[in-house]
């Protein structure tokens, strides 16, 4: 069982400067927390380089946009086995 306090009165309002210290921690709390958004810590920017040119004609190696010649065939006939 809770013991209860002998002097309710004992309670004090807190005073204008607790107040406002805790009004100025709060303020640059979400200051800071916003500006950890904005600008993100250790984020680098990277320079990409510019693509490759496109391939010279005869050319099948180190190029954008190579060509791949694919041949496609017919499923084979599935072999009908008498045994």
């Amino acid at each position: 069982m809770p013991k209860k306090d002998p002097d309710p009165a004992r309670y004090q309002p807190s005073s204008r400067r607790q107040r406002l210290i805790v009004i100025a921690v709060t303020a640059a709390t979400v200051v800071v927390l916003w500006l950890l958004l904005i600008y993100r810590p250790g984020g680098h920017y990277t320079i990409y380089d510019p693509p490759k040119p496109a391939c010279k004609p005869g050319q099948t190696t180190d190029c954008v946009g190579g060509k791949a010649d694919v041949l496609l065939l017919p499923a084979s006939p599935a072999s009908a086995s008498g045994s």
